[in-house]
């Protein structure tokens, strides 16, 4: 049963697990193209928010909530790939932050294609942005990649395709712990 999150409001420093399904869309190297539902989950360290330059106190307007994440778990299947699984890149850190409701996020990722014998990375953090009304994001609040991302065979360290894109379509929240004050 997911959590309730209140709208335009700052939480406390806490650890989010979400679920979450993200559509992205892949082109590989004398392989093909397509987009692939990945559905699983992401887990947050959100740090307490930042109070803004100019204010006293922390505010949905002034305020910026940072959160690294530590974990991101997801898996579908494509006509064209077959399984994909996607994790976090542990070589490169992943973060995102809301201040008024703006997000952003880099997320380096590792995307395995077993049926292509295939274990990519991308070459620099997929950028994306959204407009939101809660930290963490839930529901349908769309957050989209800016660009596409290059993917590198994690072995050979060969261009092998792009992430052409990535459209988080849905998450809600699983579970929710406050760090120890």
């Amino acid at each position: 049963m997911p959590i309730e999150v209140r709208p335009r409001t700052l939480p406390a420093a806490g650890m989010d697990t979400t679920i979450i399904t993200i559509h992205e869309q892949y082109q590989v190297e004398g392989v093909g193209e397509d987009t692939v539902e990945l559905r699983g989950t992401l887990v947050a360290d959100r740090a307490a928010p930042l109070v803004g330059h100019g204010a006293e106190r922390a505010d949905w307007e002034n305020a910026t909530v940072v959160a690294r994440f530590t974990s991101l778990d997801l898996s579908g299947t494509s006509d064209v790939f077959g399984p994909v699984h996607a994790v976090l890149d542990p070589r490169t850190p992943s973060f995102g932050a809301v201040t008024a409701g703006r997000c952003a996020a880099a997320i380096s990722m590792v995307v395995s294609m077993p049926e292509q014998n295939l274990l990519l990375h991308t070459a620099e953090p997929v950028q994306l942005r959204s407009e939101v009304n809660t930290v963490p994001p839930i529901g349908d609040e769309q957050t989209v990649s800016i660009a596409p991302v290059t993917l590198v065979d994690r072995n050979t360290h060969r261009e092998m395709g792009t992430l052409q894109s990535a459209r988080v379509v849905w998450r809600e929240l699983a579970a929710q712990i406050p760090h120890a004050v």
